[in-house]
């Protein structure tokens, strides 16, 4: 099986956090299969966008000179890792500069295909992660090399209000997408039945986020110790991950509880604002952007995560969360419905404070409810790439025989 992944979005030099789990799926689909062949093809859309401002064209310039066209590395696991760089010209009009973003990143990707295909021939599909722009890009290089490719949506909402129209309806863009794409996923079930209701498609199968087996599997290590019950939150802080009822709901609990805070954004000094006007100062921790690999020890100091975000398609803070054992907060938004549950955490409803309060304070009564190896094991057999990647390779066995059969995995 020869398998070319296009993601929407991935790690950049100014946002190396961008997409990690793409990457992460990727290397983890090579490892397991080493029978397989398997490329990611990464890129930098913002850097490779032409300005328009004459006073910044000297600075592209110069990062043009350079940056290789192309880049290829083999990784341990397996995976062929392609970076490819190619500058566009970006377009302004309410259609067009969507359209013509989505163009670029088929170019771009066509630079890695083929060079993929001269060493290991034509792949049998193209996995291609979101609608926009990877998606577009993905259907047009389909149908340009012959190439079946199959679509896992991760955007949300859906569509989003940009892919849409001034009268509401779905850009050409993102319905021709689906239109031409032999098989569709998504990674919670709310996102597959939003696009079979929208008429998207016919039928969506279900392809949850995963993480690697070892990811949290330091969980019996320890935490620093700390007073009191201390609460994770990963995300934002913004509106749409409802920092502002978080903060509400804990100005309500115990005093002795605090929270740390995952997270960067323009929005940050309005919450802090917060912070001192609720008389939070000193419970509320903000720990910034944090590297990849310094996430565990995070995870290992709370005793609990709580995100009760506006909107999440999936929320693979949840699952993160979960490999290291630790009990969940969430609101019924769409993914996380799919990731809590009885065993291992509280629904509460959207926007609402007060029933937010009750869970953060009946976790920090009864956190001993909470079995941590229980809580991995739930992890293990729902969000381990050996439990998804098993059924991805049923999707794509599917995929390369056209779409025939059942995509509801």
């Amino acid at each position: 099986m020869r398998v070319f992944i296009l993601p929407s979005w991935c790690p950049t030099a100014d946002q190396p956090l961008s997409g990690t789990f793409f990457v992460e799926q990727a290397h983890e689909i090579a490892r397991l299969w080493p029978g397989w062949t398997v490329a990611l093809c990464c890129f930098d859309l913002a850097r490779c966008r032409i300005p328009w401002r004459p006073w910044h064209i000297l600075r592209f310039l110069r990062y043009a000179l350079r940056t290789p066209r192309l880049v290829v590395e083999q990784a341990q696991s397996g995976l062929h890792e392609y970076r490819v760089w190619a500058p566009y010209l970006p377009r302004f009009g309410r259609q067009s500069k969507w359209a013509s973003t989505a163009k670029a990143l088929s170019s771009q990707a066509r630079v890695a295909l083929e060079d993929f295909i001269e060493r290991f021939g034509k792949p049998d599909l193209i996995h291609a992660h979101a609608v926009y722009p990877g998606g577009a890009a993905a259907v047009a290089l389909g149908r340009e090399y012959g190439i079946a490719v199959g679509l896992t949506e991760h955007l949300g909402p859906f569509p989003p209000p940009a892919l849409c129209l001034q009268n509401g309806d779905v850009m050409p863009l993102v319905t021709d997408t689906y239109a031409s794409v032999s098989l569709c996923s998504a990674v919670s079930q709310a996102l597959a039945d939003r696009i079979v209701g929208l008429g998207m498609a016919d039928e969506v199968a279900i392809m949850p986020n995963f993480l690697p087996d070892y990811f949290g599997s330091d969980h019996t290590n320890a935490p620093t110790q700390h007073d009191g019950f201390s609460f994770l939150s990963v995300g934002g802080p913004s509106h749409a991950k409802g920092t502002d009822v978080l903060l509400k709901a804990l100005a309500q609990v115990d005093g002795n509880v605090t929270l740390r805070i995952v997270g960067d954004g323009p929005g940050l000094p309005f919450f802090q604002q917060m912070v001192a006007d609720l008389g939070l100062t000193g419970r509320v921790f903000w720990l910034g952007s944090v590297p990849r690999d310094k996430m565990p020890e995070h995870y290992q100091r709370c005793d609990a995560f709580v995100l009760p975000s506006r909107g999440e398609t999936f929320g693979i803070a949840f699952i993160e969360a979960l490999s290291f054992g630790k009990p969940l907060i969430a609101t019924r938004c769409g993914g996380p419905e799919d990731i809590v549950h009885a065993g291992n955490g509280l629904l509460v409803p959207l926007d609402d404070i007060e029933a937010l309060e009750l869970a953060m304070q009946w976790m920090t009564e009864h956190t001993g409810s909470y079995d941590s190896e229980a809580l991995r094991s739930d992890f293990l057999a729902r969000f381990s790439s050996s439990a998804v990647v098993a059924r991805l390779q049923q999707w794509y066995l599917a995929l390369k025989h056209g779409g025939q059969g059942t995509a509801r995995l």
